[in-house]
């Protein structure tokens, strides 16, 4: 396998939410979505850019394999120790899928857990090879409705919704996490209409991700126009969690 190079945006070291333990979380350059509420617009463009706004800072890197293994592996005892690891996420990973394909595969030499984090929109047939060396599977679910999450993302869920089917089926550890926004999709149909979805699937979970607004400094600095969403009350939470758990699915929580 001749070895490649990628391009990323960060390596957050001792990561607590993406996953089991102690992790690092490799961000990848590039993804397909434009979710409105998209907490990493710098990951949009693929390649290494200069910052529109400011300083003239560039956003993200061409890196080997090689060099993201050098600071994986300064962690790696507290991985082992914490039932850690590392999680690939983005951007989104699968836009990059050499690249991912021969990380995956080095972590796993190393006997170094392995995550991904995925909007779930790719060709399953050219990446599939890829699921059976990785630990944990987190795919997003953003609407049910097709309209709707073309308004907010840009793309269909046609593609998405099979993709979570087809790797449920081969990956005993798929997660749905779902990012849970008042003005999007916080309410009751939607929910029971993912349920009615994932009933017929082979996930293991579902994590609900309350919306947070971490992200909106990035949007000025990027020279985007931002918008404005609320976090749904905590009633509303509880209520979507019992409502999965009355259709007998398992609410995931890693905070």
């Amino acid at each position: 396998m001749k070895p490649c190079s990628g391009n990323i945006f960060q390596i957050q070291r001792w990561s607590l939410h993406d996953g089991e333990g102690i992790r690092s979380t490799i961000f990848f350059k590039g993804c397909p979505l434009r979710c409105k509420w998209c907490s990493n617009p710098e990951s949009w463009n693929g390649n290494p850019e200069v910052c529109p706004t400011g300083a003239r800072k560039t956003i993200g890197s061409t890196v080997t394999v090689e060099d993201v293994l050098k600071v994986v592996k300064r962690d790696a005892v507290f991985y082992r120790e914490s039932g850690g690891g590392v999680t690939f996420s983005g951007g989104e990973p699968f836009a990059q899928p050499e690249f991912l394909r021969q990380l995956t595969a080095a972590c796993s030499q190393l006997g170094i857990d392995t995550a991904v984090e995925t909007s779930g929109y790719f060709d399953f047939e050219q990446v599939k090879d890829i699921f059976e060396q990785l630990d944990c599977v987190f795919v997003d679910i953003k609407h049910m409705d097709d309209e709707v999450h073309k308004k907010m993302t840009g793309v269909s869920n046609r593609k998405i919704l099979e993709n979570i089917k087809q790797i449920s089926r081969m990956h005993p550890n798929t997660i749905v996490r779902v990012p849970f926004i008042e003005e999007v999709n916080a309410n009751e149909q939607n929910i029971k209409a993912m349920c009615e979805y994932l009933s017929h699937t082979r996930v293991v979970g579902v994590e609900l991700l309350p919306y947070h607004d971490f992200g909106q400094s990035k949007y000025s600095a990027m020279g985007i126009q931002g918008q404005d969403f609320t976090t749904p009350a905590a009633a509303k939470i509880d209520d979507a969690k019992r409502i999965i758990a009355d259709y007998g699915i398992c609410i995931v929580d890693f905070k």
